[in-house]
Formats: structure tokens, sequence, C-alpha cells
């Protein structure tokens, strides 16, 4: 772990992300490489990093840590990320790092045989979606399955799987979404957030973006950082 990082993020055996700070003003013997390594992570062949985001954000991997927030820097392999409480983390990117773009969308993208990811509670019996990821096709089966997630405090879903069919109930959407090993029936109401999820080239990656950020699972290091188009959160 380089010593110029001001703060260092460490999962416990609980998994729970910790701030470890560095001595101030500490300098870091390879500055040189360290200056080198953001254009080496952000230079990953996308097939390649989108196999390996898909492992990181697979239900195996769901005790790693999210972080969600804004950009504050982005310099030498490491980005600055302020999150909704005010402090600002310091995230060393793993070499073979996936960068993600997310823009806004809405109902017309939600189509038969499209993959998506939904993000759904349980209402009344029923699933029903807060947001729905609608993936470029060349990221099909990008973490595909049904496993919890952490988008507030009460449980909630994400299924990452592909449309088999779409009914229109009133102005909402029912779906029927199927992944290895199982398949979900979610209600997708006209409030739902809909959004396009793509790869992303390296100069999305700057400061003032809203970002999702994916921890890998045994190295204190993010495996995949999701990007917000100028003015969008990640409904992550």
């Amino acid at each position: 772990m380089a010593p110029r990082l001001a703060e260092a993020i460490v999962l416990n055996r609980r998994h729970v992300v910790t701030l470890i700070c560095a001595k101030p003003g500490a300098r870091s013997v390879k500055g040189r490489d360290d200056q080198m390594l953001m254009s080496r992570i952000l230079r990953v062949p996308v097939a390649v990093a989108a196999v390996l985001v898909g492992a990181l954000l697979s239900a195996p991997a769901f005790a790693q840590a999210h972080i969600r927030g804004t950009v504050t820097e982005v310099k030498d392999g490491t980005i600055g990320v302020q999150n909704a409480k005010g402090e600002t983390i310091s995230i060393k990117l793993a070499s073979d790092a996936g960068l993600f773009l997310v823009t806004k969308a809405d109902m017309s993208a939600i189509q038969s045989g499209k993959f998506v990811g939904i993000t759904s509670f349980e209402v009344d019996g029923k699933r029903v979606a807060r947001e729905v990821h609608v993936f470029d096709e060349s990221l099909r089966g990008l973490a595909e399955g049904h496993y919890p997630w952490d988008l507030e405090a009460k449980p909630n879903m994400m299924t990452n799987a592909n449309i088999s069919k779409i009914e229109e109930v009133g102005a909402d959407r029912v779906v029927k979404v199927d992944y290895k090993g199982g398949e979900q029936t979610i209600t997708i109401p006209t409030d739902a957030t809909v959004v396009s999820f793509v790869k992303a080239p390296a100069d999305q990656l700057v400061v003032g973006r809203k970002v999702f950020v994916v921890m890998k699972k045994d190295a204190p290091e993010a495996g995949g950082v999701v990007v917000g188009a100028e003015g969008v959160k990640p409904p992550m």
C-alpha cells in the first residue's frame, strides 16, 4: 500500500470499511510508478475488465464493500470520493479495475430480450423495482443472479437477468426475468429510475462525477467503478 495515501480502505472479517490514516505529508518512494498506474489501469482491455467486474459483483462476493459518493480527485492510481457523510476517502484502483458509465434512460429501454439489473423491494408479497439498469449487449451475463443488495437498510435485492416477458399493467410494467438457477416476476412502476449501463472510456472518471465503487473482496483496492454521466447519480 503506497504510504502517500492519506487514507486507505481495509475490509475486516465482518467486511466493514475501515479508514486507516497514513502519516501526514508522507511521500511515496514509488512516485514514478504511482504516476504511471492510472494510465495502466484505464487501458485494461474492456472485455477483460467486464469479466473481472462481473466476478466482483456476483452473489458470492456480495460481502465486499460498496462505496457511493462524488469524485474529488483522480491522481496517481487513486480516486478521492466524498461519501454521504461528508468523509473523503482515498481509494486505490486495482490494476485490473473496470470502468462503466450510466446514463439516463426511460421505460422504452425496457424491452423483451434485454439483459437488465433490477434493484427491488418486497411490497405486499411482490417484488417492486426501485431501479433498472439496462445493460449494453456486450455486458450480457454481468453479475447474473438474484441476491441481497445494500441500497437501503431495508432488505432489498439485486436481480441481473434476461427479460423473457413483459406485460403492461396500467402505466406500470411487469417483467418476468430469467437467470441461471431461477426466475423472478418484478413490477416496474413509472417512478422507477431507469439507466443505460455501458463500458466507459477513461475520460469519464473526472472530478465532480457521482460514482459507485466496488471494493475487491480480499484486497484494499477498487475492482470496479460505475460513473454517472453529467448530472446522473448511479442508482445502485
